[in-house]
């Protein structure tokens, strides 16, 4: 009889542990600090994203599996309006700014566009190959690094985005001042 009871007990404790436990995705990395390039005109900082889900998506004009993401990025950016969410084209090994600001317009790109930086791209761990996407939470952490254009690839990021959107956020408090009064 002990043994049942124990077993229910057992039975009953992991059930709990079970339907309590976190959904909260794992964080594989923190988006580093920077300070980019907008190619339209002036920069985007780091700390301007605090609050909002971000993907950082690493693109070339080059790169053919990255011109065939631009229309499906443009329907999600279009998709998420008025919410906390921020995409990012971050140009890699695609020449000056000049060069960059006109393959965006060529490519219809309606979302923002920064030119990459040596220090930052090793930052976010650099990439294999491209594209190369990167969510982040509006807490600042990298939740997921997408390699390649697969199929679903938008599907998911848009699932994993509304996830994330639905994650409780609290803006960072500063430290506070100390009075320079003796």
């Amino acid at each position: 009889m002990k043994k049942i009871v124990l077993i229910a007990g057992l039975a009953i404790v992991v059930l709990i542990f079970a339907r309590h436990s976190t959904t909260s995705p794992a964080a594989i990395g923190v988006m580093p600090p920077f300070d980019l390039v907008k190619v339209n005109g002036g920069n985007l900082k780091s700390n301007d994203l605090q609050g909002k889900v971000v993907i950082v998506d690493f693109w070339a004009s080059w790169c053919e599996p990255c011109k065939s993401e631009i229309p499906k990025y443009n329907k999600l950016v279009e998709s998420m309006t008025g919410k906390d969410f921020q995409m990012i084209g971050y140009a890699v090994e695609s020449g000056s700014l000049d060069e960059v600001r006109k393959s965006a317009g060529e490519l219809g790109i309606r979302y923002q566009v920064v030119m990459g930086t040596d220090m930052v791209t090793e930052s976010f761990g650099n990439y294999r190959g491209l594209p190369t996407t990167f969510l982040i939470g509006k807490d600042g952490k990298i939740y997921k690094k997408f390699e390649g254009a697969s199929a679903g690839k938008t599907e998911q990021l848009a699932k994993d985005v509304a996830e994330l959107l639905n994650v409780p956020y609290t803006a960072p408090t500063p430290p506070p001042q100390q009075s320079n009064l003796r």
